[in-house]
């Protein structure tokens, strides 16, 4: 769940470390008026500095996923829409949605709506098919809360990305300021195993560097892209969007899957305190490990 809140604020700002001298390069329809001589680096610390300040905001999130097996002719495809409001200090999360899947070959389509709280009072889910709130065990909120704090720490995104500032083009229209990422290879399974080590530990020691080294053999992120929108003005993020390809071999048994996420951020510092209703947190069953 961290991985939503992730995208919020600094945890997406970040990513303006690229090519940090460079001005952004006009689209064709930008105006003279409205051209920007800022370099990548200014925008940055810019957006870093309106990062640290956000106290709240509202996301829209369109995901797509596909997964194929070719040796099982096994096919299925994903796709989910979420509305959240989400807090930062303390982080909480209130997200509602829809999730539908279906398999290749099959006219059904199977659909779930979802309603989930993460707050201090706990980590809430609603089981669409009985109508029964389920209250996570409190070790799963201690370690999504602890993710949410390390992955909010810019300076460990910037050592994360890194790597990766030469790969980042910088474009700019007369409202917004466009980043570009596009990485491929073992370069980028080195990120991703950084941020998966950030919560594998809690699995404890050599177990989780076991799990974590054998998910990596298995993984290859054959493609990445990544692109920022960030408003002239208030040097917010409004518009994430993602795509990813990659493939996993488990057992001489390949499965490629392609990801991609369009997020749109809103209401910035406008969500009030979110709270988990009262009948939600008296009517939950709680949910053993």
């Amino acid at each position: 769940m961290k991985k939503l809140a992730q995208l919020t604020a600094a945890g997406v700002l970040t990513m303006g470390l690229a090519a940090c001298g460079q001005t952004a390069e006009p689209t064709p329809e930008t105006t003279e008026e409205q051209t920007s001589d800022m370099t990548l680096e200014e925008v940055f610390d810019r957006s870093m500095e309106v990062s640290s300040e956000t106290k709240s905001l509202s996301a829209k999130i369109d995901m797509n996923q596909s997964m194929n097996q070719p040796s099982q002719d096994l096919a299925m495809e994903t796709a989910s829409v979420m509305d959240m409001d989400i807090t930062m200090d303390p982080l909480a999360i209130h997200q509602k949605g829809t999730t539908t899947m279906k398999m290749e070959g099959s006219e059904e389509e199977q659909a779930m709506n979802t309603e989930m709280y993460m707050t201090e009072q706990g980590f809430f889910m609603n089981d669409e098919t009985t109508g029964q709130w389920v209250k996570l065990p409190s070790e799963m909120y201690e370690q999504i809360a602890q993710m949410s704090e390390q992955q909010s720490d810019p300076s460990q995104q910037l050592k994360q990305l890194e790597a990766f500032k030469d790969d980042f083009t910088f474009e700019q229209t007369d409202s917004e300021y466009v980043l570009k990422l596009s990485a491929s290879g073992k370069k980028f399974n080195a990120l991703i195993e950084d941020q998966m080590a950030q919560f594998m530990p809690e699995l404890g020691g050599e177990e989780s560097q076991a799990a974590l080294d054998e998910m990596m053999k298995a993984m290859n992120i054959e493609k990445v892209d990544y692109t920022i929108n960030i408003d002239k003005e208030s040097f917010q993020t409004t518009a994430v969007d993602m795509m990813m390809d990659m493939t996993m071999e488990i057992e001489g048994e390949k499965m490629e899957m392609n990801q991609v996420m369009n997020a749109d951020y809103s209401n910035y510092n406008g969500v009030e305190t979110i709270t988990v209703p009262e009948e939600v947190v008296s009517g939950a069953q709680e949910m053993q490990l």
